[in-house]
């Protein structure tokens, strides 16, 4: 399955600077928020097309016996829950698939992305500008 790759907003501001410390710090956090987000977004997509196939069926049956847009509107509202959480970290969630993360940081005086795949990495090991795309990653050195 193939999700939408999230750009930052244009209006966020960046409230929050990370050191590489911090950031692993709250990478376990993050990490568990990004898993919850993946998995409730596969379960909103299956509710969206199971309210899909009822309304396209609502003549032959007009009733939601099954629940199925109750269940929706719940699964989009832990959804937008779980967005909440994460937005308080001020991280950016660039890529739902892989979890890539980016930590809005500071080296050297330059203002950069830490980045991490946090479902697939185990530590912040990369970075790049904040005028690049993370696919613009650079291995940070130790």
């Amino acid at each position: 399955m193939s999700w939408v790759r999230i750009p930052p907003s244009p209006h966020s501001k960046i409230l929050k600077i990370y050191s590489i410390e911090r950031a692993q710090e709250a990478l376990g956090e993050i990490r568990s928020i990004v898993m919850d987000i993946k998995n409730r977004g596969r379960e909103y997509s299956k509710c969206l097309l199971d309210a899909s196939r009822l309304i396209l069926n609502f003549r032959d049956n007009p009733y939601d016996k099954e629940g199925v847009l109750d269940r929706t509107i719940k699964t989009r509202q832990m959804l937008r829950q779980l967005f909440d959480e994460l937005e308080k970290y001020g991280v950016i969630l660039r890529d739902v698939e892989y979890g890539t993360v980016d930590f809005p940081a500071d080296l050297d005086g330059d203002d950069i992305f830490l980045c991490c795949r946090t479902l697939e990495e185990k530590e912040i090991s990369f970075w790049h500008s904040r005028d690049e795309p993370c696919t613009a990653r650079k291995p940070l050195k130790k």
